[in-house]
């Protein structure tokens, strides 16, 4: 059946945004009396904290000291950061949402049948003098006898009627949520006088003066510590204030052993960050396969990137790199990186460029840019060597750097629109708090109009089994493997910057193009390609958003079977290697002057550069069917949400979720729709089909700005064949959008769009997949509906797609690029002419030449 080309959406009827929804469930808290009891040792200790650093006599006999507080509050608190601002000597920091949870004796919310529900709670971080917190204390007094409190002040007494804990902000939120600790236990032991790089993330202080005494304090305390500070960063655009430091090793050694930084004053510190972690970790050279590459290798058509790849050091001579590759390398590095250590650079642009070796696709048509961030530069001390970056220049600064240099000054490739970052930070697991590169990607990604591809992150501890699995019965291997990895999903989360909302965040699918397994004792996990890889890093994102969004060929993951111990369970081992199976791509010289060699390799990297493979392709398409349809095609600087959407467009759970239902109900005792998108996302994308049509297969699409309160709704006409018609139909709506953001705003994102379908009856489709609402907390919203019983309509019977936009946290000053996707499918055994009917309901001309 011959391809058809995708039909432009047309021209919507711009509208004012449409509110819906009844009162939300109010929250009940304990009130003033329970509050007491259960806070007051809290304020007591608060209170000898602050007594203790007044008498502190290394601070300065001119300082009040200040101590971040934690307000741990069930809901919200209407106007919190404005009350906050009237009270001399406290200052609002940053406020978080954090997860939801079950209705206890103190805290529910209680809709109109007086049933208790679930509630949101938020973390507001504020810092606060001595002077300031007397006057808190009073406020507290006036709550707790019932006054009413002073103008401009009553937030606070909503706030102490439903506050559930408040703490100061310690040295362990300081070292655990960023995995400082665990990178240090695991590199630096044995190490004492050695100087050794870190990264110190500061609370963004608004008052430039209290910015310099911070960066005052803490390098007169380092420098004392015989160490040095090498950089500083303040990036108000994101809330960042970082600072490069090196200490000598025993020093990060105590406070992996005390949880604490005994050495250091750290009362404006947000986080410590372990430096080299954001790296690409090399298999063992020794148990690579080497192979060569076959076939004639087509060359690339003259034309600007339109790809760039931000990765380690590429082999540009290897012959699928020669003439393919654009590469930028301001530091020359390539210079300082023999060729059989340009591993992760080279895998990378070769996947971008032809896809999986294996599956002999087409290479992209026109060169990509590349950019090394990373090269094989590790310290003695850190074992088998990395390519990471580089630690003399602060992470947000280089990846910064090395974005802005695409557009601005010399602009070096302005025609890239979609950047893939197929590397993380191996231990910044995602942690509520959004990650300072993640927040960098976002402003990023709104300010240019780009798209982000970021890998979801790897994963390879050990997993163990439950019971006497030994893998002969690889239903129930799959089966335990997945509750193994349920029940470790806490320590399996997304690796920074895979939370960033604008991102695409790509997962690996179980999945790749080898046809034949060795029988090397290693054991295949799994059974369907619908599934994640056992490596690949779980969700969900900010706010509980689908993350991954989706699911790419990361190659199947093997296992290696432990010997039996005698204990409960069987452990099994990820292995990390070169040999198949594994999506195929080139590799570097693995002996004298090579330039031909391909390995193997697995994980979120491989899929996401297959990401970037596809947006590749993507571009051209759209290219295609914009010289085909003029003036009706979106513009092309959209298109960067036009890929976005479109790589999800494509994505299916397909059987994930009758594998993953019974393990959630096994392993946390419910089956939910969200704990298939936290392993899954949207599911696994097949992108290469999202603009292919054909008689039973129709895809429309248009792309546009909406500012705040507008909204435009499209018309898609149904075809008046299918029209009470039993037959299986599937109606698929994707809708993706880039972002401003807030990064001190619990809501983060600033756009919050939605699509609603509209003139539809219930009875067309239900809803599978994602569910309705979990869809619409980040920046795609993907709906699959499928039905087959009769509705009769009139011919000229159209759904409507309303998309709309509204401010989600703060201010929404920016018009917002979106994109949206919709497709009808029926079987393709049933003879039914739906494009030709959609395409004259929409207008379009007989196409002149083939898409």
């Amino acid at each position: 059946m011959p391809d058809l080309p995708a039909l432009p959406l047309g021209s919507p009827s711009r509208r004012q945004r449409i509110t819906r929804g009844g009162p939300r469930p109010r929250l009940q808290g304990p009130g003033p009396a329970r509050q007491q009891d259960r806070l007051g040792d809290s304020l007591r200790r608060l209170t000898d904290l602050f007594a203790a650093g007044n008498a502190d006599t290394t601070s300065q006999p001119a300082a009040d000291p200040e101590q971040v507080l934690v307000f741990e509050i069930a809901g919200e608190v209407t106007d919190f950061v404005k009350a906050v601002g009237n009270v001399p000597g406290l200052e609002f920091l940053a406020e978080e949402a954090q997860d939801r949870l079950e209705p206890d004796e103190d805290f529910a919310a209680v809709g109109k049948d007086d049933r208790r529900h679930p509630y949101d709670r938020q973390l507001y971080l504020v810092i606060s003098d001595t002077t300031a917190w007397q006057q808190l204390l009073g406020l507290w007094d006036d709550f707790q006898s019932g006054k009413s409190l002073p103008r401009g002040l009553a937030p606070f007494g909503h706030l102490f009627s439903r506050l559930k804990t408040l703490r100061p902000w310690d040295d362990r939120d300081r070292l655990e949520r960023s995995g400082a600790l665990e990178a240090w236990a695991a590199e630096l032991d044995g190490l004492r006088d050695d100087l050794v790089e870190f990264e110190i993330e500061l609370f963004l202080r608004q008052d430039e003066r209290k910015r310099d005494a911070a960066l005052l304090e803490l390098r007169t305390g380092i420098e004392a510590h015989r160490g040095s500070i090498i950089a500083s960063s303040v990036r108000p655009e994101i809330g960042y204030h970082g600072v490069l430091a090196r200490v000598p090793a025993r020093f990060l050694i105590d406070s992996v052993a005390s949880h604490q930084v005994r050495w250091l004053r750290t009362g404006g510190v947000r986080f410590f960050h372990a430096v080299g972690q954001f790296a690409a970790v090399a298999a063992d050279p020794d148990d690579s396969t080497e192979g060569e590459t076959q076939g004639a290798v087509t060359e690339a058509r003259p034309g600007q990137p339109r790809i760039a790849v931000l990765d380690g050091v590429p082999m540009g001579g290897h012959t699928l790199l020669r003439d393919r590759i654009v590469l930028d390398d301001p530091e020359d590095w390539e210079a300082l990186s023999p060729a059989e250590r340009r591993r992760h650079g080279t895998g990378m642009a070769s996947v971008v460029v032809h896809g999986d070796l294996n599956a002999s696709q087409r290479p992209q048509p026109v060169p990509i840019y590349v950019r090394p961030i990373l090269w094989d530069q590790s310290p003695s001390w850190v074992q088998g060597g990395r390519e990471e970056l580089p630690r003399d220049r602060l992470a947000v600064d280089l990846l910064h750097e090395a974005i802005v240099r695409l557009y601005e000054g010399e602009a070096v490739a302005p025609a890239v629109r979609v950047v893939v970052i197929a590397v993380g930070d191996a231990v910044c697991q995602f942690d509520r708090f959004v990650s300072p590169l993640a927040r960098l990607l976002d402003w990023l990604s709104a300010r240019f109009g780009i798209l982000l591809l970021v890998s979801a992150g790897n994963h390879l501890e050990d997993l163990t089994l439950h019971g006497e699995v030994d893998g002969s019965n690889i239903e129930e291997l799959q089966h335990e493997v997945l509750c193994a990895l349920q029940r470790s999903a806490g320590l399996r989360r997304l690796l920074s910057p895979a939370e960033s909302v604008n991102a695409l965040t790509i997962g690996a699918a179980h999945s790749d193009s080898v046809t034949a397994l060795g029988d090397d004792g290693r054991l295949d996990p799994i059974l369907t390609a619908d599934l994640p890889n056992v490596s690949s890093a779980l969700g969900g994102g900010i706010r509980r958003a689908v993350k991954p969004d989706l699911l790419l060929p990361g190659g199947r993951q093997l296992l290696a079977r432990q010997p039996a111990t005698g204990t409960d369970g069987r452990r099994f081992t990820i292995t990390a290697t070169r040999r198949p199976p594994g999506v195929r791509m080139a590799a570097p010289s693995v002996r004298p002057g090579q330039v031909d060699a391909t390995w193997h390799d697995t994980g979120t990297s491989v899929a996401t550069a297959l990401a970037g493979y596809y947006a590749g392709h993507l571009l051209e398409d759209i290219d295609g069917l914009r010289r085909q349809w003029g003036s009706d095609m979106p513009p092309s600087d959209l298109d960067a949400v036009l890929v976005k959407a479109a790589l999800v467009h494509g994505a299916r759970w397909g059987t994930a979720r009758a594998l993953i239902d019974p393990v959630a109900e096994e392993t946390a005792g419910r089956r939910s729709r969200q704990m298939v998108a936290r392993m899954v996302g949207y599911g696994r994308s097949s992108p290469e089909q999202v603009l292919r049509c054909d008689d039973h297969r129709v895809t429309a699409f248009s792309a546009g700005t909406l500012v705040d309160g507008a909204a435009d709704a499209y018309r898609f006409p149904l075809p008046a064949s299918l029209a009470s018609r039993t037959a299986l139909r599937r109606l698929t709506i994707t809708l993706a959008w880039l972002t401003p953001i807030n990064p001190e705003h619990r809501a983060y994102r600033r756009a919050a769009l939605a699509v609603e379908p509209g003139g539809l009856p219930n009875s067309f489709g239900e809803r599978m997949d994602v569910g309705a609402y979990d869809g619409r907390r980040g920046t795609v919203q993907h709906a699959v509906l499928e039905g087959r019983r009769a509705v009769p309509y009139a011919p000229s019977k159209t759904i409507e797609l309303v998309v709309s936009c509204r401010a989600d946290a703060g201010v929404l000053e920016a018009a917002v690029p979106y994109a949206l996707f919709v497709t009808l499918e029926v079987p393709q055994g049933i003879q039914l002419p739906i494009y030709q009917e959609v395409r004259q309901g929409l207008r379009v001309p007989v196409a002149i030449r083939s898409a």
